[in-house]
């Protein structure tokens, strides 16, 4: 059973410090009356709490000539973050690949890099991250000591709290110490924290994407990729704790009667439309020898690309055509159901399909066919162009927002 802990005056003081940090990181440059007034703080305890953030460097006035704002004829100097105070380092393990980069608090890469190599086995897809790590820093001359947060994502169940990933269904990875490993391999003596993939792409958004997100109180993160994953977000700054939500998507059974799912079940929508159920349809249809245009396109038969299919269903392929119209059928039904069950006030969705303008299209008008009422009129989405290191990214930005939350001296 959970139990609340009650409050005492350092837990206050660093709570109220962690969230004028939230603060000046999303709405600066601030000043200081409006912090207080946006946490109905007393301005002393803004001022003090500010006072030690700027002795510590993370936070900078910036000079009166730069701001805009006055109070009684003079200008006020604004406080902001200080972008380079800190630095920290995001990755993402997949099977099909493994990707870095190295971000200051605002999201800027300084540096990045990316292994694609096939690598099905645990051990050698941990080795492999941890020489490219290594690597990436000898190259740039700087020392991993230099960070002052890493976090790894990756696919599958896993305990943010132990760092253990539980079970990744598509490698058979089951309770793996990622975190401990990680640590033990880098000689790293900061903090590693881990995360599911799709999640650390939830916190990406919040932190380097509030403009397309346009002040969605709520927002929910659709990525499709090798699975299908959704979480539903509280975008509110400020004391409450930012905490994305689990959220299985792909395993939404569509159909009882479906194809079988990598989970066991039949009809899953992962596979209808992830894109390994779209590849292995396709790669079918060449086994059958079916006269497509994607024969000619593949550089290998055998194993046919996203961005292959998507040049054949452009070249007019009919038979590609109707697997994605199917693939893109059965994502639709699935967000008008998310919609109507939690209402987000944003949908964002990360999925290679939908560079087409042709699919976006077909996909919304599925979704609003399967709306609960035709009287919605505020569904809004965002449709975030595939990356191959927005997980490397959204690691960083798992990083970035435990830094947020935790106590400067």
């Amino acid at each position: 059973m959970h139990v609340a802990s009650g409050n005492n005056l350092p837990r206050i003081k660093a709570l109220n410090q962690s969230t004028i940090r939230e603060i000046i990181y999303h709405y600066g440059p601030i000043s200081r009356s409006e912090i207080a007034g946006r946490l109905s703080l007393a301005l002393p305890t803004i001022t003090g709490a500010i006072n030690n953030l700027l002795n510590a460097g993370f936070i900078r006035e910036v000079s009166p000539e730069a701001g805009e704002k006055k109070v009684m004829g003079r200008k006020v100097a604004l406080i902001d973050i200080i972008e380079d105070f800190r630095l920290f380092l995001g990755v993402e393990i997949r099977g099909t690949c493994r990707c870095a980069c190295v971000t200051d608090y605002r999201g800027n890469v300084l540096f990045s890099v990316k292994d694609d190599e096939l690598c099905l086995a645990y051990e050698e897809a941990v080795g492999k991250t941890v020489r490219m790590i290594q690597e990436l820093f000898a190259e740039h001359q700087m020392s991993l000591e230099q960070v002052s947060g890493i976090c790894v994502c990756l696919p599958g169940l896993v305990d943010v709290e132990s760092g253990m990933l539980k079970l990744h269904p598509g490698y058979d990875w089951k309770n793996k110490d990622i975190r401990g490993d990680i640590t033990r391999l880098l000689g790293y003596h900061g903090t590693v924290l881990v995360e599911n993939n799709a999640c650390a792409r939830t916190y990406a958004m919040r932190l380097f994407h509030q403009a397309e997100l346009e002040e969605a109180k709520t927002f929910a993160y659709l990525f499709v990729s090798l699975g299908i994953a959704c979480h539903f977000v509280h975008n509110e700054i400020g004391p409450k704790m930012f905490s994305p939500s689990s959220g299985e998507a792909g395993h939404m059974v569509m159909d009882p009667d479906g194809p079988i799912c990598s989970c066991g079940n039949h009809g899953c929508l992962e596979a209808f439309s992830s894109e390994k159920a779209i590849v292995a349809r396709c790669r079918e249809l060449l086994e059958r020898g079916r006269m497509t245009g994607l024969r000619y396109i593949c550089a290998d038969p055998t194993a046919p690309t996203i961005a292959e299919i998507l040049q054949a269903q452009e070249e007019g392929d009919i038979y590609v055509s109707q697997i994605l119209d199917t693939a893109i059928y059965y994502l639709g039904v699935a967000i008008a159901n998310i919609y109507n069950f939690i209402s987000p006030h944003r949908m964002v969705i990360e999925c290679s399909l939908f560079q087409s303008e042709k699919n976006r299209k077909q996909l919304l008008d599925v979704i609003h066919q399967n709306l609960y009422t035709a009287t919605i009129t505020d569904v809004h989405f965002t449709f975030m162009p595939p990356d191959e290191f927005s997980g490397a990214m959204g690691a960083a930005a798992v990083a970035i927002q435990n830094d947020l939350m935790t106590y400067i001296e």
